[in-house]
C-alpha cells in the first residue's frame, strides 16, 4: 500500500514538473539589464512573463559579457528595459539589437536629469566625466520612470492591461510611501555625509540632500594620493559609515575605514528586492547618521 502511494506521488510530481516547464515555455520573455528591473517587471505583470536578466547577481554591470543562454532568451524577447549608461550596455546593446531587431528597447535614462562624474585631467587635455548610471537607486527617479515601464508593458502585452494597470497603482502607492519615509529621514539626519567604494548612491544623495564621497573614481582603483584625500575629506565632514559592495575589492575601503574610523556596511544595489535594498540603506542611515 505504502509503495503504491509513493509511486503515485512520484508520478504526480513528474506531471506537475512537466506542466510547470510547459507553462514557463509558454510565458512571453522580457529582457532587462539588471536584477532590480526584474523586480519591477514581476510586480507589474504578476510574474506572468519570464524575465531574462542580462547581468546576473554577483556580476559587475561594468564588465559582464552575456552567455549563450541569455542571448537565446534575448532573441525571444519582444521588450527590453535598459538602464541607459551601464558599461555592459555601452559594449553590447548594439549587438543585442542586431540579434533581435524587432525587440522594443526602453531606455529608462530618457527624461532623467543625469549626473556626470568629475572631469578627467590628462595634463594636456581634459575629458568630460562619464554619466553615472545608477538611476535605480533613487526612489524619486524610479517613481518618475514607473509610467514608462508600465506603458511599455501594456503596449507589448495589451491582453494584460488591466492587471498591469492595477499592479502599477499598488506599486506606485508603495513607492510614494518609501519616498516620503526617505525624505523625512534625510531631513532629520544631522550627519549628511557617507562614504562608498563604488558610487552607486549618487542619485539618492542628490535627490534627498545627502553627500556621497566615493573611493573608486572613473572606474579605477584609487591611488595612494586619492586615498589620502578621501580620508581627509571623511574626517573633515565627520563621516561615520562607508558602504561596500560585493563585486568590488574591499582593501581600499578597509584602509579608509581604519584610518578615518568609519563603520563598514555591506549593501547590494543589484539585489532583486528593490524595496528591501532601499530599506536596508535607510536602516544604516538611522543607525549611523541620525
Amino acid at each position: 500500500m505504502m509503495r503504491n502511494v509513493l509511486v503515485l506521488l512520484m508520478a504526480l510530481a513528474i506531471t506537475v514538473s512537466c506542466q510547470t516547464t510547459d507553462r514557463e515555455k509558454d510565458k512571453p520573455v522580457v529582457s532587462v539589464s539588471i536584477v532590480p528591473l526584474q523586480y519591477f517587471v514581476d510586480r507589474l505583470t504578476g510574474e506572468a512573463v519570464e524575465v531574462n536578466v542580462m547581468v546576473p547577481p554577483g556580476a559587475s554591470h561594468a564588465t559582464y559579457s552575456p552567455s549563450t543562454s541569455q542571448l537565446q532568451k534575448l532573441s525571444d524577447s519582444q521588450l527590453y528595459f535598459r538602464i541607459g549608461h551601464l558599461g555592459y550596455e555601452k559594449a553590447f546593446m548594439h549587438r543585442l539589437q542586431a540579434i533581435n531587431p524587432d525587440m522594443h528597447v526602453v531606455n529608462l535614462s530618457d527624461d532623467v536629469r543625469l549626473i556626470r562624474g568629475e572631469e578627467i585631467d590628462h595634463g594636456d587635455h581634459v575629458h568630460e566625466g562619464g554619466i553615472d548610471p545608477h538611476i535605480w537607486m533613487s526612489p524619486r527617479v524610479m517613481l518618475d520612470r514607473l509610467p514608462a515601464i508600465k506603458e511599455a508593458l501594456i503596449a507589448t502585452y495589451p491582453e494584460m492591461e488591466e492587471q498591469i494597470a492595477s499592479n502599477a497603482d499598488a506599486l506606485r502607492a508603495d513607492m510614494e510611501v518609501l519616498d516620503e519615509r526617505l525624505r523625512e529621514l534625510a531631513g532629520q539626519m544631522r550627519q549628511k555625509t557617507f562614504l562608498i567604494f563604488h558610487p552607486a548612491l549618487t542619485y539618492m544623495a542628490r535627490d534627498y540632500g545627502l553627500h556621497q564621497i566615493p573611493i573608486e573614481r572613473h572606474g579605477k582603483e584609487p591611488s595612494p594620493s586619492l586615498l589620502r584625500h578621501v580620508i581627509a575629506e571623511a574626517r573633515e565632514h565627520g563621516a561615520s559609515v562607508i558602504f561596500i559592495q560585493q563585486e568590488f575589492d574591499m582593501r581600499s575601503a578597509e584602509l579608509v575605514s581604519g584610518e578615518a574610523d568609519v563603520k563598514m556596511v555591506r549593501i547590494n544595489p543589484l539585489a532583486y528586492d528593490w524595496f528591501d535594498s532601499i530599506d536596508h540603506i535607510m536602516d544604516v542611515f538611522k543607525e549611523h547618521m541620525k
